[in-house]
C-alpha cells in the first residue's frame, strides 16, 4: 500500500570532512579525492529511490513532494559547485520541489567564501546549519577543528551579508574546557550575532573516536554530570531571558524559526535518506544504507542493495515516539501512545505517578511532557515510560 504524506523529507549525507574532530562518531572520511565518485553513486541512488522507496512515491508516474532538503554529513560545503548542482539536478528529476520550503545545508566556518556563498544561494539553498561549537580557540585545537573563533564570527557576518536570514550555529558544552563564564559568553555572542536557531549539545566521549581512544588509555576524563547539566540549565535560562524557544532538548530559535526538516523527524514523518549511512522511514520500516564509502559505491553502481531494513513492532513505534516525543517543548500526546500501544496510560501509570512525583514528569490531560527542570535527564526518564 502507498504511504502518500503530505509531510516528506529528503536527506542527502555527504561523507565528507577536512579533518577529524576528535569527538566525532559520525560516519565521514577525509579522503576527498572520491568526492566525485561519490556524488555519482548519491546521484544515481537519488534515480533509484523509486524503486527502493515504492510506499513513499505515488501510485502514477507523478512525482512526490517534498517539503524540506537537507545536506548533512559529513562536511557538505567541501563539495564544488559543480559536485552540489549534480545532486540537485538528480533531485529534480525524481522529486517535485513546488512545496519546498526549507533546503540546509551543513557548513564549516572556513568554508563559507562569498563565491560559495553566491552559488549556494542561487542554487536555492535559504538555510545554512554551521559547525562552530566553540568561540574558545584553545578548545576548537584540542577538539581538532579546522578553524578559529575568529572565521566563526566572520562567517555569521558574511552569511548575514549574502542574504542567508535562516543561519542555525552548533555549540558543545560541558566540555572541560569550557568554564560557565566562557558558556555564558558564547551565548551573549549568540544572542546578537544574527542567527536564527542554535543546536546545542552536550560533549559526549564516544567509542572509535579520538576522545574514546584518549579516555581508555586513561589521557581523558569526562567533567562530572553537574558540569554539563550546569550549563544546559543556564542555556535554557538564557533562552527565556533573551525570548528565544527552547523547543527541543538541543535546539533553540527565535519564534518561527523552528528547524522544519528536523521537526519532522522529531513529530514521526516519513524521510528518504540518500547515501552512506543515511537512514529512511516510511511510518512503519526503516532502512539504513551501508557505513562504508566503498562498499556504497560499489553496490549503487551494480544496481545490488545498499541497506538493510527492519519492520518495527508495534513497542518499537511505541519506544520510537517517546524517544522523539519527549524531547520535544510539547511531549507525547497519550492519544497516539493509545493508538500505538493500546492500554498504555494504564500500564505505565505506576511509572508515571512516581515520576510526576519527583518532578521528572508532567502528565497533563492529553499528554506526557518532562518540564524543564528534569529535561536533561530526558534519556533515564524515557527509558521508564517504554514498553516492551
Amino acid at each position: 500500500m502507498t504511504h502518500l504524506c503530505s509531510v516528506l523529507g529528503l536527506y542527502i549525507h555527504i561523507p565528507f570532512c577536512r579533518q577529524a574532530c576528535h569527538y566525532c562518531n559520525f560516519h565521514f572520511s577525509t579522503q576527498l579525492k572520491h568526492s566525485e565518485a561519490m556524488v555519482s553513486a548519491i546521484a544515481q541512488e537519488i534515480d533509484q529511490a523509486r524503486n527502493i522507496h515504492p510506499t513513499l512515491f505515488p501510485c502514477d508516474a507523478s512525482l512526490p513532494k517534498i517539503n524540506t532538503l537537507y545536506f548533512g554529513g559529513g562536511s557538505p560545503s567541501v563539495l564544488t559547485p559543480q559536485e552540489l548542482q549534480r545532486i540537485f539536478d538528480a533531485i529534480r528529476r525524481n522529486f517535485d520541489l513546488t512545496v519546498l520550503s526549507e533546503t540546509t545545508l551543513e557548513a564549516n566556518p572556513e568554508d563559507l567564501s562569498p563565491e560559495n556563498l553566491m552559488v549556494w544561494k542561487s542554487m536555492g539553498i535559504n538555510r545554512l546549519s554551521m559547525g562552530i561549537q566553540s568561540l574558545n580557540d584553545e578548545e576548537l585545537r584540542w577538539m581538532n577543528r579546522a578553524h578559529s573563533s575568529e572565521q566563526s564570527r566572520m562567517a555569521v557576518a558574511k552569511a548575514a551579508a549574502h542574504g542567508f536570514h535562516d543561519v542555525s550555529i552548533d555549540l558543545i558544552y560541558g566540555s572541560e574546557k569550557k568554564t560557565l563564564l566562557q558558556w555564558r559568553e558564547e551565548l551573549a555572542w549568540a544572542a546578537q550575532c544574527g542567527a536564527s536557531h542554535l543546536s546545542c549539545y552536550a560533549l559526549t566521549i564516544e567509542e572509535k573516536t579520538t576522545f574514546g581512544h584518549q579516555a581508555k588509555k586513561g589521557q581523558l576524563s569526562a567533567p562530572p554530570d553537574e558540569h554539563a547539566e550546569a550549563q544546559f540549565l543556564y542555556l535554557s535560562e538564557w533562552a527565556h531571558a533573551q525570548g528565544w524557544e527552547h523547543y527541543e532538548i538541543s535546539n533553540l530559535c527565535l519564534p518561527g524559526h523552528r528547524a522544519k526538516h528536523n521537526s519532522n523527524y522529531w513529530q514521526g514523518h516519513p524521510y528518504i535518506g540518500i547515501g552512506p549511512s543515511a537512514h529512511s522511514f516510511d511510518g512503519k520500516t526503516r532502512r539504513w544504507n551501508i557505513a562504508q564509502n566503498h562498499t556504497y559505491i560499489e553496490k549503487i553502481t551494480h544496481n545490488d542493495t545498499a541497506f538493510e531494513a527492519e519492520i518495527l513492532s508495534a513497542a518499537d513505534q511505541t519506544n520510537e515516539l517517546l524517544m522523539t516525543g519527549l524531547r520535544l517543548i510539547e511531549g507525547v500526546p497519550l492519544q497516539a501512545l493509545e493508538w500505538l500501544w493500546p492500554g498504555y496510560t494504564e500500564q505505565k501509570a505506576p511509572q508515571v505517578k512516581s515520576l510526576v512525583q519527583k518532578g521528572w514528569l508532567m502528565a497533563e490531560s492529553d499528554r506526557l511532557i518532562i518540564p524543564l527542570p528534569a529535561r536533561f535527564l530526558c534519556d533515564a526518564i524515557t527509558v521508564e515510560l517504554m514498553v516492551d
